[in-house]
């Protein structure tokens, strides 16, 4: 079995060891309502027929549908969970308790 390597850092994962699997899948979204443009649905149509004859097949399904598998060490693991459920945070943490701040 050959050695993988950390997605994030590149660090190399013997095997045996530890190791993460983040399999995405990503999918367009619709929410139900559709734009109708003065020029007519006839008029989008067309356009839009035009506008799919003119991108690679393999572009276009990614608009649609994508997967994407990472393998992450544990440090680039919890780094990576960390971002996703707090986003906003950015580089500069926001403490959990607040209370025990001083001013």
């Amino acid at each position: 079995m050959e050695e993988r390597n950390c997605w994030r850092c590149g660090k190399g994962l013997s095997p045996g060891s530890l190791f993460y699997v983040i399999h995405m899948k990503i999918v367009s979204g619709f929410d139900g309502m559709l734009s109708e443009s003065s020029e007519g649905v006839d008029q989008q149509l067309k356009e839009l027929l035009d506008q799919v004859q003119r991108v690679d097949p393999k572009e276009l399904e990614k608009e649609v549908y994508e997967e994407i598998t990472l393998i992450l060490c544990k440090s680039c693991r919890d780094r990576f969970v960390e971002g996703v459920q707090h986003p906003w945070e950015g580089p500069f943490r926001i403490r959990k308790d607040p209370d025990s701040i001083r001013h």
